[in-house]
């Protein structure tokens, strides 16, 4: 419990979904505490510190998947060994200052990689707690931050990868990666299918198509996977591109095994009414589907934290990596047509979740907050030329 007034600011960021997805996860599970003494703020520090260069970015962040993937894969593999070194390193420093002299945080959580944030410990020796949320499964120098008390993370092989580049153990907790509470509830598959008129007797592929951001080769997939798992049915959700549902919608038109869905808030039901999912590995999807453990196929996925994602789940037996619609049409045929492997896929990753993350993460946050330092031992020591700088 929290006896005195504390504050927590959340330092999140906008590239991808899944950082505020986290976030609001965080959010909602103070809320449902009830903390009358706590206070829980967000911001999207980069997006407010330089909002133009900021959209600039993420732009070029989103089409890097598309279209600029060795760029992004030099970005995201520089300098591993050289953890203080990152061209972005001082982006959003005076709003971050700005923020923290306005709203006086007992406790600082990041939910995206921030390495402006070393600059308020090493050079401005700030004694502020600061906890890191880690929304991968695979260690990235940019989630380091120099004194940061507690880091939270994935799996045990990700708590030995930060060990093993001298960061404490007692700093390290395993929780997994913060998702609704939702994805915990039993569902009944066979009455959610019988509501969207699916046969809750038929294995269901679910291919959340709005994830990959293109328009086409979805229709042709379908079909190939309807010719090679006659016995199967296709969910296919496509997001936000309407364009994309209209297509597969009249393309598909009477088809009983074949549902095509536009933007839905029930990916939680559909990911436990489903025995296969074909996705891009995102930390927050895979994790969810990891909890109501659902295989996945990974198709062609991007350098960086995807490619690493997917590595780590194809290892563990999670799921398989497919490089080319054709090789993913094949892996879901291999796998319908052999339910025991789908069965076996599913008994480990079930063996492996990390039940209720998102509760524990805030429990043991809670616990540092009742270890946090007063206001004047917090802030008095950040110099005065630091403060000379921020309006």
């Amino acid at each position: 419990m929290v006896t005195q007034n504390k504050k927590i600011l959340i330092i999140t960021g906008s590239f991808g979904n899944g950082h505020l997805q986290v976030t609001q996860s965080v959010v909602n599970q103070f809320k449902e505490m009830n903390l009358d003494n706590l206070t829980v703020i967000e911001h999207d520090l980069f997006l407010e510190a330089h909002p133009i260069l900021t959209s600039i970015c993420k732009k070029w962040y989103i089409n890097s998947f598309k279209y600029f993937r060795n760029m992004y894969k030099a970005f995201y593999y520089s300098q591993p060994d050289q953890l203080d070194k990152c061209f972005y390193k001082y982006y959003g420093l005076n709003k971050l200052m700005n923020l923290l002299l306005k709203e006086k945080p007992d406790l600082i959580l990041l939910t995206f990689p921030t390495p402006v944030m070393s600059v308020l410990t090493q050079q401005f020796d700030m004694n502020i707690p600061i906890a890191t949320v880690m929304t991968d499964y695979r260690m990235q120098k940019n989630w380091i931050t120099p004194f940061s008390q507690r880091y939270y993370l994935a799996t045990e092989e990700l708590k030995e990868e930060f060990a093993s580049i001298g960061i404490p153990k007692e700093q390290l907790k395993v929780t997994g990666i913060p998702i609704s509470d939702k994805f915990e509830m039993p569902i009944d598959k066979a009455d959610w299918l019988s509501q969207n008129h699916l046969n809750p007797d038929k294995p269901t592929i679910l291919m959340s198509a709005g994830a990959f951001g293109v328009s086409k080769g979805f229709g042709q997939m379908i079909q190939e996977i309807l010719n090679r798992s006659p016995h199967a049915q296709v969910v296919m959700i496509c997001g936000k591109n309407k364009e994309l549902k209209r297509s597969l919608s009249s393309q598909f038109k009477g088809f009983e095994n074949v549902l095509i869905l536009g933007y839905t808030k029930h990916m939680n039901e559909w990911m436990a009414s489903s025995q296969l999912m074909i996705t891009k590995p995102g930390g927050i999807t895979i994790s969810e589907a990891l909890t109501r453990q659902i295989p996945m196929i990974f198709l062609d996925p991007a350098p960086g934290q995807e490619l690493e994602n997917a590595v780590y789940f194809e290892e563990k037996g999670y799921g398989r990596i497919a490089s080319t619609p054709e090789a993913a049409i094949e892996q879901v045929a291999t796998l319908t047509n052999t339910p025991s492997k789908l069965a076996s896929m599913s008994k480990s990753m079930d063996a492996s979740r990390i039940p209720y993350s998102t509760y524990k993460l805030c429990k043991d946050l809670l616990n540092l907050l009742n270890h946090s330092s007063h206001y004047e031992e917090v802030y008095g020591k950040v110099p005065l030329y630091a403060k000379l700088f921020v309006k």
